[in-house]
């Protein structure tokens, strides 16, 4: 070096020299790492399901954040993004579909494309992040799939900005979060989803390769995200658990401020059984464009629904004569009605929604003896 050429190490913003010497990977690893305490106290040793489940949900969770923050967390340049392969969060919809963008609610937003003949189609534009708290988790605006404009060739678009717009509009407000596309299907055989591109609106801007300080922030996201959905939903598990085990009831912290969908309302709560027992859940669905209902594990992630009996819905639901529905939460299939596979599990979450119903309605639940249901 010349005499007075600066060294090139004192010479890097610090921030930079964080990323660029590996100690901003080496806090994230640390950080994944320590998050294993998490399922430690969140379960006992003694259920085998529940921890093992509950590490690979660290997994998922942290494969989810990693796609959303360092793949498709460029607002400028969004990208409707879908949930990676089994990644579940907060009771996850069997018959859903799920998609997100990142955005920035300064920009103005473009998403555009073909309606399909998916069952439901919702738009929902959210504040916040969950690693920022429950307080910081906000709703900007929503647009229901039956109030779109579409053209003669079923192609529409929608706009999403703080001003007001003609035509599909969602506002904005001028704060980061998301757009969540939400599709759900009655019939998965039958149906096709909306297919959907997205572009912000405003002048084009070169595309930088990634920088130091975006990765470093990326990765420190992730972290917020793990730990923020993590905590959130298992909170919320252990609360019914507490309060009031095998019932369903609502939850004002699982509405749209929680980034839940407008149109519905979403009973929720925690099962548990002993061996021999059966959850009988029953109820007459209110006129509404579409109910389910669906088990979940400790974690709140949905069961295997690709396999197993694990979700009913209002077209695939066996009815009874009077037009309500019985389900059977149990181990072992009675024989008739709904039957819910526990899939091994002795307790978990669970959930009821409607979507776009005249009322709610309540859900009688109750322990049963397993073998009188076959008698």
């Amino acid at each position: 070096m010349g005499e007075n050429e600066p060294d090139r190490a004192d010479a890097i913003d610090p921030a930079v020299a964080h990323v660029v010497s590996g100690a901003a990977w080496a806090e994230f690893c640390d950080a994944m790492k320590d998050m294993g305490q998490f399922v430690l106290d969140h379960s006992e040793a003694e259920d085998v399901i529940d921890r093992v489940e509950g590490f690979r949900y660290l997994s998922r969770l942290m494969r989810g954040g990693l796609e959303s923050f360092l793949e498709v967390g460029n607002t400028k340049f969004p990208t409707i993004n879908r949930l990676p392969n089994q990644v579940k969060i907060g009771s996850d919809n069997p018959d859903a579909y799920y998609q997100s963008v990142n955005i920035d609610g300064r920009y103005d937003y473009r998403v555009w494309g073909t309606r399909g003949t998916v069952h439901y189609l919702g738009f929902g534009a959210y504040t916040g992040n969950f690693g920022a708290g429950a307080d910081r988790l906000g709703f900007m605006g929503a647009l229901d799939g039956g109030d779109l404009q579409i053209d003669a060739d079923g192609r529409f678009e929608v706009i999403f900005s703080q001003d007001p717009h003609d035509g599909n509009w969602v506002p904005l407000k001028p704060e980061p979060g998301i757009i969540a596309i939400r599709q759900f299907h009655l019939d998965r055989s039958t149906e096709q989803i909306a297919q959907l591109q997205i572009e912000r609106i405003g002048d084009p801007e070169p595309l930088h390769p990634v920088s130091p300080v975006g990765l470093h922030n990326a990765l420190q996201g992730v972290h917020l995200f793990v730990t923020g959905v993590s905590d959130r939903f298992t909170t919320k598990v252990e609360q019914w658990a507490r309060e009031r085990p095998n019932t369903l009831e609502t939850d004002p912290d699982m509405g749209t401020k929680g980034w839940g969908d407008e149109n519905q309302i979403f009973r929720h709560g925690y099962w548990a059984l002993e061996p021999g027992q059966a959850l009988v859940i029953s109820f007459t669905p209110p006129p509404c464009f579409y109910w389910n209902f669906q088990l979940d594990n400790l974690w709140m992630e949905s069961l295997d629904y690709r396999f197993l009996p694990v979700t009913v819905n209002k077209h695939t639901a066996q009815y009874e004569p009077d037009g309500s529905v019985r389900i059977i939460v149990a181990d072992a299939d009675p024989g008739g009605g709904n039957w819910m596979d526990t899939a091994g599990h002795r307790h978990g979450a669970m959930g009821l929604r409607w979507n776009q119903a005249e009322f709610d309605v309540d859900a009688r639940c109750e322990i049963v003896d397993a073998t009188s249901l076959r008698d």
